[in-house]
């Protein structure tokens, strides 16, 4: 579940009511601060930048230069790395210029602050301990008019300065709200979206940004597994045409009546290579038992999303405490 914190004098500010004291000192992180931090972001969506164009120039090769199908697999491996790359990079890219935005915005922000202060010393306000407070709320009934015209001028002033205060607020809180959209984006996770919708399942709740995290954990793990399959496939196919390769130079050599000691050394390459692949053939096995099961499970992450998504109601098995009960019925079965 994703959260953002507020600190507590932001949450005081949720609640500012006109005739309560403006603050107007600021407490935020320098701009100066996340500027940097911005512009190291986007350094690095630079220097990825050179990963894309590698990715691209490899899955572009040409027949006439590369060919065969390890040729194949390592071009399509560089598409799919290139398109993963680009991605980054582009989400880097918003990252970066959304960070250098809120750093300018939060520039803003300190200056209106400090016009702020300025513009209520300069009308007479009261500013004390960096906010500033309103006029009081009555005059009494024997006030002049003058007093009654000053006291109008003031709240006059305290109502402007109360407006400015609101207007920088809601344009800093216009731009959080785009970085986090950034932030997002990025991290391919959307707490307003994954908060809206709730999937029953039991007794408990499941949010749809959990659903998504464990399909994509399940999808990565079914994928390293099939290339660990794919990897100890090449190992035997290796291993086999080795060993083949060294039974007709066995052949060679008997039947060119070579020394016995010649023969010997190649027969014992014989019997070494064919120890190493049927070692490899026992991994290639387990290592598919693996693929298999790591893609079911890949699978039945990927049906749970997209029931949830669909709104179709998911069942969920668990161990009650007590005897188990038998249900009669098939709708209680299904609650």
């Amino acid at each position: 579940m994703t959260r953002v914190v507020v600190d507590p004098i932001e949450t005081q500010q949720d609640k500012l009511r006109f005739g309560d004291p403006i603050g107007c000192h600021y407490h935020w992180i320098e701009p100066g601060t996340v500027d940097s931090y911005g512009d190291s972001v986007r350094r690095l969506a630079a220097k990825i930048e050179l990963a894309v164009d590698a990715f691209e120039r490899t899955s572009t090769l040409s027949e006439d230069v590369f060919a065969g199908e390890a040729a194949d697999t390592l071009r399509d491996r560089a598409g799919r790395r290139h398109e993963e790359s680009a991605t980054v990079r582009d989400h880097l890219r918003g990252l970066g210029r959304a960070i250098n935005a809120y750093s300018d915005v939060l520039r803003r922000h300190r200056e209106g602050l400090e016009q702020l202060r300025d513009l209520a010393v300069s009308r007479g306000l009261e500013v004390r301990d960096n906010r500033i407070w309103p006029p009081v709320e009555t005059l009494p009934g024997d006030a002049t008019q003058k007093q009654a015209d000053a006291w109008e001028a003031d709240w006059k002033a305290y109502q402007a300065c109360f407006e400015t205060k609101t207007e920088l607020r809601d344009a800093r809180r216009a731009a959080t709200r785009e970085l986090v959209k950034a932030l997002a984006e990025h991290a391919g996770v959307h707490p307003d979206k994954d908060r809206a919708t709730l999937v029953p399942a039991g007794g408990n709740k499941v949010t749809f940004g959990e659903l998504r995290r464990e399909a994509a954990e399940e999808a990565l793990e079914a994928v390293q597994a099939q290339d660990a399959a794919e990897s100890a496939r090449s190992t035997v196919d290796e291993l086999r045409r080795r060993e083949q390769n060294a039974l007709g130079r066995l052949e060679e050599l008997v039947l060119a009546e070579a020394p016995s000691e010649e023969i010997q050394a190649q027969a014992g390459k014989v019997q070494t290579l064919h120890r190493e692949l049927a070692d490899a053939r026992v991994d290639l096995r387990e290592t598919e038992v693996v693929a298999d099961r790591e893609q079911a499970q890949a699978n039945r992450a990927a049906r749970d999303l997209q029931d949830a998504e669909a709104g179709r109601p998911r069942l969920v098995a668990e161990l009650a405490d007590g005897p188990p009960v038998t249900p009669t019925d098939l709708r209680d079965r299904l609650g």
